[in-house]
């Protein structure tokens, strides 16, 4: 009787090699693809952020016969605020299903106050766009001690956000520009609808600022504190920025959004290639990134004659 010399017939190291490389190709290949897909879905839900910060602005209009202010607070002396500094996002909040927290907020105190640490503590999801891998649920604000390379003392923690409206070209910690913005929020005034002679379909009112250029939160301007850079240190000796920036944000003196060296009060996005923003219609749309800085402060003023055409941004 003949014996079998058969032996069972494993993998060699050679194949295995070859399968882990094509394993390894076809990774790369669908990697790019599956974090398109990934923010595409996170673009969908800011646009979605935007879209209810947008109906909450219309309803408010509706039921105030303007838009919400951009800060409450009583100027000092100086020009600076002397608070309490509640935001336009804080006014909002009946309107966007947040009156639990509204109510909570007593507007008549500083946001700092005690009193007011359930409010200011409060974290909103629709304030957050899903593609900034940089943000924070809340965030120490410090004082105007701070420089661009040490940090202030600490005032107090607040919820963050992501979402800044519009003062328009003008800085918002300008004295006494951040009372005359020409956009759409500012100190202690408000604007409606028919103040727009550029057409609110024209007219950018709310932008987003990633908080790897400098934190930012929904409840306002903090009295006393400063906006200090993040992670984007890019221009050498760049000064914090006033606490107003907290809340609101500029065009820039350079291309935008997304400039370059950038400043801590400007628009930043993390989406590929530029940031979403809120028209004053409602709708929402991608700007984007550096487009000529006449073109973004066009965008950005409510009455300031210029025609644009949607291909120019």
């Amino acid at each position: 009787m003949a014996s079998s010399d058969k032996r069972a017939r494993g993998f060699t190291l050679i194949e295995l090699l070859v399968v882990i490389a094509i394993i390894a190709v076809l990774i790369s290949l669908l990697l790019p693809a599956v974090q398109a897909a990934r923010e595409a879905a996170r673009r969908v839900a800011c646009t979605n952020n935007l879209k209810q910060i947008g109906l909450a602005m219309a309803s408010y209009h509706d039921a105030n016969t303007a838009f919400p202010i951009g800060v409450l607070s009583l100027p000092a002396a100086n020009g600076t605020n002397a608070g309490p500094g509640w935001g336009w996002a804080s006014r909002l909040l009946p309107q966007m299903e947040q009156s639990p927290t509204y109510n909570s907020i007593n507007v008549g105190l500083q946001i700092f106050d005690p009193s007011n640490s359930t409010a200011r503590l409060t974290q909103i999801k629709t304030f957050i766009c899903p593609s900034d891998g940089y943000a924070l649920p809340t965030f120490t604000v410090v004082d105007n001690t701070t420089t661009s390379t040490t940090p202030g003392a600490a005032i107090c923690d607040v919820a963050a956000s992501n979402y800044l409206g519009v003062i328009g070209t003008g800085d918002p910690s300008g004295i006494p520009g951040r009372d005359f913005g020409n956009g759409t929020f500012f100190r202690n005034k408000s604007v409606r609808c028919c103040d727009y002679l550029d057409g609110l379909s024209q007219t950018i009112v709310v932008g987003e600022r990633s908080q790897n250029l400098s934190r930012a939160t929904w409840t306002g301007a903090v009295t006393g504190a400063a906006v200090p850079i993040t992670l984007l240190q890019t221009e050498n000796g760049l000064d914090p920025e006033g606490s107003d920036a907290l809340v609101l944000s500029h065009t820039g003196e350079l291309n935008g959004p997304n400039s370059v060296p950038a400043h801590a009060d400007q628009f930043w996005g993390t989406h590929p290639g530029g940031a979403m923003f809120l028209f004053g219609d409602g709708s929402v749309r991608f700007i984007q990134a550096q487009r000529p800085l006449a073109v973004f402060q066009a965008l950005a003023t409510r009455a300031g004659g210029e025609v644009l055409s949607s291909d120019q941004y």
